[in-house]
């Protein structure tokens, strides 16, 4: 008979063993997903529509952001819309985001590449290159952050390599334009 100790320290030692193949499929899929995103937006982003091409990914692909997030992204498009039914033929100040958010640029790549895929606490950050002229660029252009949530991957924030992150950024550019209207 196996005593209740005995039993315990079989299933740590069994979910020890077991952790690291699903850490690595759960890394895997966020690659893939991640993939499939950039995939998907940057045909989008380099057709040259008036409006933001990360407007498409905010009003199409919503469900793949985290709320706070998208929130914060919608947030931005409106005080954009805003400003803009204001401002003068001659143009004004730019409100918002002035380039893409997704890609770290103005002047996007034709491809984007999914490179190493690491976790950070309970998020993963996901490497991801430009290609030009069937080149990868030396470090990643941006680092997107993913989180694992009821059974599907959500972007909660955009890193760049440069300094600073999405989220961040939109957090501060609306408490600019909230001091500015008092």
């Amino acid at each position: 008979m196996i005593r209740g100790g005995a039993v315990i320290c079989s299933l740590l030692l069994l979910a020890l063993q077991v952790s690291p193949v699903r850490a690595s499929d759960l890394a895997a899929s966020g690659r893939e997903f991640v993939q499939k995103f950039y995939e998907i937006y940057v045909p989008k982003a380099l057709a040259g529509q008036p409006s933001p091409p990360w407007r498409l990914a905010v009003d199409k692909m919503s469900a793949d952001f985290d709320g706070e997030l998208i929130k914060a992204l919608k947030d931005d498009l409106a005080a954009q819309a805003k400003a803009q039914e204001q401002t003068q033929p001659e143009g004004g100040d730019i409100v918002g985001l002035d380039f893409d958010p997704f890609l770290d640029s103005q002047d996007p790549a034709n491809r984007y590449e999914v490179g190493s895929v690491r976790q950070e606490g309970a998020d993963y950050l996901v490497d991801v290159y430009a290609v030009t002229s069937g080149k990868r660029s030396e470090q990643p252009s941006v680092v997107p952050e993913l989180a694992y949530q009821d059974g599907h991957w959500h972007f909660v924030n955009f890193r760049y390599p440069e300094g600073g992150d999405l989220l961040t950024l939109l957090k501060q550019m609306k408490a600019d334009r909230e001091s500015q209207q008092n």
